[in-house]
Protein backbone atom coordinates (compact mmCIF):
# COMPACT_ATOMS: atom_id res chain seq x y z
CA UNK A 1 0.00 0.00 0.00
CA UNK A 2 1.41 3.34 -0.96
CA UNK A 3 1.51 6.03 1.73
CA UNK A 4 2.15 9.74 1.42
CA UNK A 5 5.26 11.06 3.18
CA UNK A 6 4.75 11.93 6.80
CA UNK A 7 6.97 12.63 9.74
CA UNK A 8 7.93 10.11 12.36
CA UNK A 9 9.73 11.61 15.30
CA UNK A 10 11.05 9.46 18.12
CA UNK A 11 12.44 10.49 21.48
CA UNK A 12 14.90 7.81 22.52
CA UNK A 13 17.75 7.42 24.98
CA UNK A 14 21.39 6.66 24.12
CA UNK A 15 24.51 5.65 25.97
CA UNK A 16 28.22 6.04 25.23
CA UNK A 17 29.78 5.84 21.76
CA UNK A 18 31.73 2.78 20.70
CA UNK A 19 32.96 1.61 17.31
CA UNK A 20 32.31 -2.01 16.44
CA UNK A 21 32.08 -4.43 13.58
CA UNK A 22 29.58 -7.08 12.66
CA UNK A 23 28.71 -9.73 10.12
CA UNK A 24 27.30 -8.41 6.86
CA UNK A 25 23.70 -9.25 6.05
CA UNK A 26 21.55 -8.82 2.94
CA UNK A 27 18.66 -6.37 3.16
CA UNK A 28 18.20 -3.30 5.29
CA UNK A 29 18.95 -3.91 8.97
CA UNK A 30 16.04 -4.39 11.32
CA UNK A 31 15.70 -2.35 14.48
CA UNK A 32 13.84 0.58 15.93
CA UNK A 33 13.47 3.92 14.14
CA UNK A 34 15.23 4.48 10.84
CA UNK A 35 16.68 7.98 11.11
CA UNK A 36 19.36 8.89 8.58
CA UNK A 37 21.21 8.18 5.35
CA UNK A 38 24.64 9.34 4.24
CA UNK A 39 27.13 8.88 1.42
CA UNK A 40 30.83 8.74 2.31
CA UNK A 41 33.62 10.40 0.37
CA UNK A 42 34.45 7.02 -1.21
CA UNK A 43 30.86 6.38 -2.26
CA UNK A 44 29.69 3.95 0.41
CA UNK A 45 26.25 4.33 1.98
CA UNK A 46 25.68 4.84 5.70
CA UNK A 47 22.39 4.07 7.45
CA UNK A 48 21.59 5.35 10.92
CA UNK A 49 19.10 3.56 13.16
CA UNK A 50 18.19 3.75 16.79
CA UNK A 51 20.46 0.82 17.45
CA UNK A 52 23.56 1.45 15.38
CA UNK A 53 25.36 2.73 12.31
CA UNK A 54 25.51 0.49 9.24
CA UNK A 55 27.61 0.67 6.07
CA UNK A 56 27.17 -0.73 2.56
CA UNK A 57 29.08 -0.48 -0.70
CA UNK A 58 26.11 -1.51 -2.85
CA UNK A 59 22.95 -0.71 -0.87
CA UNK A 60 21.99 -4.37 -0.52
CA UNK A 61 24.51 -5.84 1.93
CA UNK A 62 24.95 -4.01 5.22
CA UNK A 63 27.40 -4.30 8.12
CA UNK A 64 27.16 -2.81 11.59
CA UNK A 65 30.20 -0.54 11.91
CA UNK A 66 29.60 1.44 15.06
CA UNK A 67 27.36 2.90 17.76
CA UNK A 68 25.74 -0.43 18.63
CA UNK A 69 22.67 0.16 20.77
CA UNK A 70 22.76 3.90 20.20
CA UNK A 71 20.90 6.42 18.09
CA UNK A 72 22.66 7.46 14.87
CA UNK A 73 20.15 10.18 14.11
CA UNK A 74 22.26 12.49 11.89
CA UNK A 75 25.13 11.60 9.56
CA UNK A 76 27.67 14.06 8.09
CA UNK A 77 29.89 11.98 5.83
CA UNK A 78 30.55 13.86 2.59
CA UNK A 79 33.73 15.47 3.97
CA UNK A 80 36.54 14.53 6.32
CA UNK A 81 36.34 14.15 9.23
CA UNK A 82 32.99 12.32 9.51
CA UNK A 83 30.45 13.02 12.25
CA UNK A 84 27.53 11.15 13.76
CA UNK A 85 25.06 12.85 16.08
CA UNK A 86 21.80 11.97 17.79
CA UNK A 87 20.16 11.66 21.19
CA UNK A 88 23.11 11.92 23.58
CA UNK A 89 25.39 10.83 20.74
CA UNK A 90 28.15 12.93 19.20
CA UNK A 91 31.13 11.22 17.61
CA UNK A 92 33.88 11.99 15.09
CA UNK A 93 35.80 9.68 12.78
CA UNK A 94 39.17 10.72 11.41
CA UNK A 95 39.72 7.45 9.52
CA UNK A 96 36.79 7.35 7.12
CA UNK A 97 34.41 5.68 9.53
CA UNK A 98 36.53 2.75 10.70
CA UNK A 99 36.46 4.06 14.26
CA UNK A 100 34.55 6.78 16.08
CA UNK A 101 35.69 8.84 19.05
CA UNK A 102 33.05 10.39 21.34
CA UNK A 103 33.08 14.17 21.68
CA UNK A 104 32.00 15.89 24.89
CA UNK A 105 32.82 19.58 24.33
CA UNK A 106 32.43 21.66 27.46
CA UNK A 107 30.88 24.63 25.64
CA UNK A 108 28.09 22.62 23.98
CA UNK A 109 25.16 22.70 26.44
CA UNK A 110 23.77 19.29 25.53
CA UNK A 111 24.07 16.34 23.16
CA UNK A 112 20.45 15.94 22.09
CA UNK A 113 21.26 16.95 18.51
CA UNK A 114 18.37 16.86 16.02
CA UNK A 115 20.10 18.59 13.09
CA UNK A 116 23.74 18.75 12.04
CA UNK A 117 25.67 19.95 8.99
CA UNK A 118 29.21 20.21 7.68
CA UNK A 119 30.52 22.86 5.28
CA UNK A 120 31.30 21.43 1.81
CA UNK A 121 34.34 23.71 1.40
CA UNK A 122 35.81 23.05 4.86
CA UNK A 123 34.97 19.87 6.74
CA UNK A 124 36.11 21.33 10.04
CA UNK A 125 33.29 23.91 9.98
CA UNK A 126 30.18 22.30 11.45
CA UNK A 127 26.82 23.35 12.86
CA UNK A 128 24.60 21.58 15.40
CA UNK A 129 21.04 22.25 16.50
CA UNK A 130 20.83 21.27 20.17
CA UNK A 131 17.29 20.65 21.39
CA UNK A 132 16.20 23.17 23.97
CA UNK A 133 19.16 25.49 23.34
CA UNK A 134 19.56 26.54 19.69
CA UNK A 135 22.12 26.55 16.90
CA UNK A 136 25.85 26.24 17.64
CA UNK A 137 28.86 26.50 15.33
CA UNK A 138 32.38 25.09 15.45
CA UNK A 139 35.39 25.96 13.30
CA UNK A 140 37.68 23.26 14.69
CA UNK A 141 35.86 19.98 13.96
CA UNK A 142 33.80 20.06 17.14
CA UNK A 143 36.41 20.77 19.78
CA UNK A 144 35.01 24.21 20.66
CA UNK A 145 31.61 25.82 20.00
CA UNK A 146 29.80 29.14 20.02
CA UNK A 147 26.09 29.91 20.15
CA UNK A 148 24.84 31.40 16.89
CA UNK A 149 21.06 31.48 17.40
CA UNK A 150 18.85 30.77 20.39
CA UNK A 151 15.26 29.55 20.17
CA UNK A 152 13.97 33.07 19.62
CA UNK A 153 15.82 33.07 16.27
CA UNK A 154 15.87 29.45 15.07
CA UNK A 155 12.66 27.37 15.19
CA UNK A 156 12.53 24.76 17.96
CA UNK A 157 11.25 22.15 15.46
CA UNK A 158 14.45 22.32 13.37
CA UNK A 159 14.98 18.82 12.01
CA UNK A 160 17.31 19.29 9.04
CA UNK A 161 20.29 21.51 8.32
CA UNK A 162 22.62 22.09 5.37
CA UNK A 163 25.58 24.37 4.66
CA UNK A 164 25.21 25.46 1.04
CA UNK A 165 27.06 27.30 -1.66
CA UNK A 166 30.73 28.19 -1.80
CA UNK A 167 31.16 29.66 1.70
CA UNK A 168 30.60 28.46 5.25
CA UNK A 169 28.00 31.05 6.28
CA UNK A 170 24.99 30.19 4.08
CA UNK A 171 22.66 27.76 5.85
CA UNK A 172 19.30 26.18 5.18
CA UNK A 173 17.28 24.79 8.09
CA UNK A 174 14.03 22.84 7.77
CA UNK A 175 11.28 21.73 10.12
CA UNK A 176 7.93 19.94 10.04
CA UNK A 177 6.12 23.05 11.27
CA UNK A 178 8.44 25.91 10.31
CA UNK A 179 9.12 24.91 6.68
CA UNK A 180 12.37 26.14 5.13
CA UNK A 181 14.49 29.01 6.46
CA UNK A 182 17.74 30.44 5.15
CA UNK A 183 20.66 32.31 6.70
CA UNK A 184 23.52 34.18 5.03
CA UNK A 185 25.35 35.13 8.24
CA UNK A 186 26.31 31.80 9.72
CA UNK A 187 23.01 31.22 11.46
CA UNK A 188 22.78 34.50 13.36
CA UNK A 189 19.54 35.41 11.56
CA UNK A 190 17.08 33.62 9.27
CA UNK A 191 14.51 34.38 6.59
CA UNK A 192 11.66 31.98 5.80
CA UNK A 193 11.63 30.95 2.12
CA UNK A 194 8.96 28.23 2.20
CA UNK A 195 6.13 27.23 4.54
CA UNK A 196 5.88 23.67 3.21
CA UNK A 197 6.54 21.17 6.05
CA UNK A 198 10.03 19.77 5.47
CA UNK A 199 12.18 17.42 7.53
CA UNK A 200 15.25 16.46 5.50
CA UNK A 201 17.61 18.51 3.32
CA UNK A 202 20.87 17.61 1.56
CA UNK A 203 23.27 19.38 -0.77
CA UNK A 204 24.77 17.90 -3.93
CA UNK A 205 28.43 17.23 -3.00
CA UNK A 206 29.99 18.58 -6.19
CA UNK A 207 27.50 21.45 -6.53
CA UNK A 208 26.52 22.55 -3.02
CA UNK A 209 24.24 25.32 -4.32
CA UNK A 210 21.91 22.52 -5.47
CA UNK A 211 19.72 21.15 -2.66
CA UNK A 212 17.20 18.35 -2.32
CA UNK A 213 14.56 18.09 0.40
CA UNK A 214 11.90 15.70 1.67
CA UNK A 215 8.68 17.64 2.21
CA UNK A 216 5.09 16.98 3.10
CA UNK A 217 4.32 16.66 -0.61
CA UNK A 218 7.32 14.62 -1.72
CA UNK A 219 10.69 15.63 -3.14
CA UNK A 220 11.74 19.24 -3.82
CA UNK A 221 14.82 20.80 -5.40
CA UNK A 222 16.56 24.17 -5.20
CA UNK A 223 19.17 25.30 -7.73
CA UNK A 224 19.98 28.62 -6.04
CA UNK A 225 21.28 27.64 -2.60
CA UNK A 226 17.83 27.37 -1.07
CA UNK A 227 16.32 30.68 -2.19
CA UNK A 228 13.56 29.07 -4.29
CA UNK A 229 12.18 25.53 -4.41
CA UNK A 230 10.37 23.41 -6.97
CA UNK A 231 8.43 20.22 -6.27
CA UNK A 232 9.90 17.49 -8.48
CA UNK A 233 8.21 14.27 -7.39
CA UNK A 234 5.36 13.14 -5.17
CA UNK A 235 7.29 9.87 -4.59
CA UNK A 236 4.19 7.88 -5.54
CA UNK A 237 6.42 5.04 -6.78
CA UNK A 238 7.70 4.40 -3.27
CA UNK A 239 5.87 2.04 -0.94
CA UNK A 240 6.06 3.20 2.65
CA UNK A 241 6.84 6.51 4.27
CA UNK A 242 9.96 8.38 3.00
CA UNK A 243 11.99 9.35 6.07
CA UNK A 244 15.65 9.75 5.11
CA UNK A 245 17.39 11.35 2.14
CA UNK A 246 20.97 11.22 0.86
CA UNK A 247 22.59 12.73 -2.22
CA UNK A 248 25.54 11.04 -3.87
CA UNK A 249 27.63 12.00 -6.90
CA UNK A 250 25.48 9.92 -9.27
CA UNK A 251 22.22 9.18 -7.46
CA UNK A 252 19.58 10.23 -4.98
CA UNK A 253 18.73 7.81 -2.17
CA UNK A 254 15.55 7.62 -0.08
CA UNK A 255 14.83 5.23 2.77
CA UNK A 256 11.28 4.42 3.81
CA UNK A 257 9.44 2.78 6.71
CA UNK A 258 6.34 0.55 6.68
CA UNK A 259 7.79 -1.20 4.76
CA UNK A 260 11.47 -0.45 5.38
CA UNK A 261 13.21 -0.15 2.02
CA UNK A 262 15.91 1.72 0.12
CA UNK A 263 15.30 3.37 -3.23
CA UNK A 264 17.63 5.11 -5.67
CA UNK A 265 17.16 7.49 -8.59
CA UNK A 266 19.71 8.36 -11.25
CA UNK A 267 17.48 10.81 -13.13
CA UNK A 268 16.89 13.50 -10.48
CA UNK A 269 13.90 11.75 -8.98
CA UNK A 270 11.91 11.21 -12.17
CA UNK A 271 11.97 7.43 -11.64
CA UNK A 272 12.96 5.24 -8.70
CA UNK A 273 14.43 1.76 -8.37
CA UNK A 274 13.94 -0.46 -5.33
CA UNK A 275 17.43 -1.37 -4.14
CA UNK A 276 16.54 -3.53 -1.16
CA UNK A 277 13.99 -4.06 1.59
CA UNK A 278 14.26 -5.24 5.16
Amino acid sequence: MKASPRIILAIVAATTVAACGGDASVGLPSGDHLHSLGVTVDGDLLLGLHGGLYRSDDGTTWELVGLEGQDAMVIASAQQPMFIAGHEVFARSDDGGSTFAPLRPADLPGLDIHAFAQAPVDGRVIYAFVVGHGLFASNDAGDTWELRADLRVIPPDTFGLAVVGSDVDTLVVVGPESGVLRSEDGGRSFNRVSEVPTWAVAAVPATPSVLWALTGTGLARSDDAGLTWQSTSGLEELDGQPLALAVGPAALWVATEDPRALYSSTDDGATWELVTGS
